[in-house]
């Protein structure tokens, strides 16, 4: 089956978490087989690990990527989402809209492959959802 759901960066940070939020948790774990991740949210998850200082707590996030990398299926930038984005980029920027670093291109993926984008940073998206078809949910609320 083809994944439905596009994690976004800070559901999967949300899983290495000493107390994470046990609903996401949840949601996600009954979900687990349609879900996926972005090529860009995996860029932001190894350049994280990347930057720890070296300890136990980066031993331990280097062996939670490298079962996030096998669970979920990586979905790449590819030059249809790259149109997407440019073309979402433009629209914002002609509204007015300011846009945070990486969720034009993470956003652009969940449209181009037809999934929800679930995120918690819902006002990130606001712009891109009032410009796009983007759909995305919020997994943190009941």
């Amino acid at each position: 089956m083809n994944p439905v759901y596009l994690l976004d960066t800070n559901v999967i940070s949300e899983f290495s978490k000493p107390i994470p939020n046990m609903h996401l948790l949840e949601k996600a774990r009954m979900r687990e087989d349609i879900c996926a991740i972005s090529s860009t949210v995996w860029q932001e998850t190894v350049r994280g690990y990347e930057s720890m200082p070296e300890g136990k707590r980066k031993q331990k996030i280097f062996t939670y990527i490298q079962k996030i990398k096998e669970l979920y299926t990586i979905i790449p930038y590819d030059s249809f989402a790259a149109q997407i984005c440019g073309e979402l980029q433009a629209r914002c920027t002609k509204n007015g809209k300011t846009l945070a670093r990486y969720a034009p291109q993470i956003a652009a993926t969940a449209i181009a492959n037809g999934m929800v984008l679930i995120t918690h940073n819902t006002a990130d998206y606001e712009a891109l959802c009032e410009n796009s078809m983007l759909k995305i949910e919020d997994w943190w609320e009941e």
